[in-house]
């Protein structure tokens, strides 16, 4: 295989930048003996997925959970309602629990979209008992703890609010994003069914 060199005179037979091809007229027929050179020499050159020392290109997506290889999410995947992965994914963490409960019940196939559901029905759901212990406690503790605890659920809702909008917009561009606890979890449970 040649390849383009700049510093290398043009072929004045076909008017390009390449170099004159060795090994005889590729349009009469007859084949000359093949220029070793042409060829590339073990480890250097492009190499197929799969092969040893294979990388994958930068800026590429990388085949991820219910991906079935390069592209959208959950391509190649069955679904059991007539919807885009991402687009289900996406309205299943938009009210959290609810349409992650609603979205897990519907969809049996496609397990990118019931791994957002799942973890959107985690995650909601921790943050809202815990905002309920919280509450309770700051009712039934003297003033200066429910204060701290006061500011504590405020730290909580915010820190929910951030968790939500970072997971709808991965959900939406129909990319795998995992929450760090949760969405093991979640991933666990959509994999096996059991945590």
């Amino acid at each position: 295989m040649s390849y383009y060199d700049p510093n290398q005179q043009q072929n004045p037979q076909y008017g390009s930048g390449y170099p004159p091809q060795q090994g005889g007229d590729p349009y009469s027929g007859q084949q000359g003996q093949p220029n070793p050179q042409q060829y590339e020499q073990p480890g250097q050159g492009y190499q197929q997925p799969g092969q040893q020392g294979y990388q994958q290109p930068y800026g590429q997506p990388q085949p991820g959970y219910g991906q079935a290889g390069y592209g959208q999410p959950g391509v190649g995947e069955p679904m059991s309602i007539n919807m885009q992965p991402n687009v289900a994914a996406g309205l299943a963490v938009i009210f959290g629990w609810i349409s992650g409960l609603v979205f897990f019940l519907i969809e049996k196939q496609n397990r990118f979209v019931r791994f957002y559901a799942m973890q959107s029905i985690l995650f909601s759901g921790a943050v809202f008992v815990i905002n309920i212990i919280l509450s309770i406690a700051t009712g039934t503790l003297p003033s200066g703890v429910a204060l701290a605890l006061g500011c504590a659920s405020s730290i909580l809702w915010i820190a929910f609010f951030v968790g939500w909008l970072i997971t709808l917009i991965n959900a939406f561009q129909g990319k795998t994003f995992k929450l760090p606890v949760i969405g093991d979890l979640a991933e666990k449970y959509v994999n096996t069914g059991s945590f």
